[in-house]
């Protein structure tokens, strides 16, 4: 295996283990359904350990096309007005509540608010807007259940990408915005061919150029040719959004997708951070168990959207 001597070392330590996992997975190589489990394993293998929470509720919500399974993290006993509504990633394709529970028990743990995530519609089964429709029906279900006015929404990688078209869905159908949105190392538009993907994208650093745009192929399925600005929000009209903590790995891919998002989102008068994170790759946010800069940085955005939240 690669090792590039600018990846935090820690990072480096968990995808040995993961590797363990699964050895030689290449998850373009294999039936849909049979890379899925392959991939949720690999990713899942990281979450024992995690923080322990009054109250864990697992349940199913109505959706477009049938029932989502949801689950909602409470880290009080009585639950507060606050809420995060987060988006898991997995490039539209893999990934679940399951898959990303370790890293939505320490942003409930860390930001004293309640997170509710739900499993939406995956592809290349199901492409545009399938997904984005069970992400509304999440939103719209916590919205309606009396939880409050103070929701943030925050979503990783293609989650990212999700969580920022439900705001825009919301704002031009002229419905309540939250209070805040964390975007984490989201993918934001197809074909880019930047600076982070031309040194980072090879596969010495995980996720890889090609395979990214494999995860693109699969979302737009029919849409390619002309995406939908909801399916590539880059190409948005961001006036009117709440303000935006946009977080990246510097050793990501997409590096560069979330530079060009907090240009454009300043650009529409926006209240937007960027951090960029020495040293991490794609997933890192997955490692808390592992990695100690991931941490700390789930506890820094935890806390920012519990400010926001307020």
């Amino acid at each position: 295996m690669n090792q590039p001597a600018d990846i935090d070392p820690e990072i480096l330590a968990v995808r040995a283990l993961q590797a363990a996992v699964t050895p030689g997975l290449d998850v373009t190589a294999l039936e849909p359904a049979a890379a899925r489990l392959l991939l949720n394993q690999m990713v899942a293998s990281l979450n024992d350990g995690q923080p322990e929470l009054p109250k864990v509720e697992t349940f199913f919500i109505e959706g477009p096309a049938g029932k989502l399974r949801a689950r909602l993290y409470q880290p009080a006993a009585e639950a507060g007005q606050g809420v995060i509504y987060y988006v898991h990633g997995g490039g539209w394709f893999a990934c679940d509540v399951d898959t990303h529970d370790r890293l939505l028990r320490v942003l409930a743990v860390e930001s004293g608010l309640a997170v509710f995530a739900i499993d939406y519609r995956l592809s290349p089964e199901h492409e545009f807007p399938a997904a984005l429709e069970d992400c509304l029906a999440g939103w719209r279900w916590l919205r309606g259940r009396g939880v409050g006015e103070n929701i943030a929404v925050a979503g990783d990688s293609a989650g990212a990408n999700l969580a920022l078209a439900v705001m825009l869905t919301q704002r031009d159908a002229g419905q309540k915005l939250p209070a805040a949105a964390a975007l984490l190392y989201g993918c934001f538009a197809p074909n880019l061919r930047t600076a982070s993907r031309e040194r980072y994208g090879s596969g010495a650093y995980g996720l890889t150029g090609p395979r990214m745009d494999w995860y693109w192929a699969n979302y737009l399925g029919t849409h390619a040719a002309a995406p939908p600005v909801l399916a590539a929000p880059l190409h948005a009209d961001f006036r009117g959004l709440p303000p935006c903590y946009i977080g990246t790995g510097a050793c990501d891919v997409l590096a560069d997708d979330s530079r060009l998002l907090a240009e454009r989102m300043r650009e529409a008068g926006l209240d937007v951070t960027l951090d960029v994170w020495p040293g991490l790759t794609h997933g890192v946010l997955q490692m808390t168990r592992d990695v100690r800069a991931a941490r700390e940085i789930v506890t820094q955005i935890a806390r920012r959207l519990a400010g926001w939240t307020a």
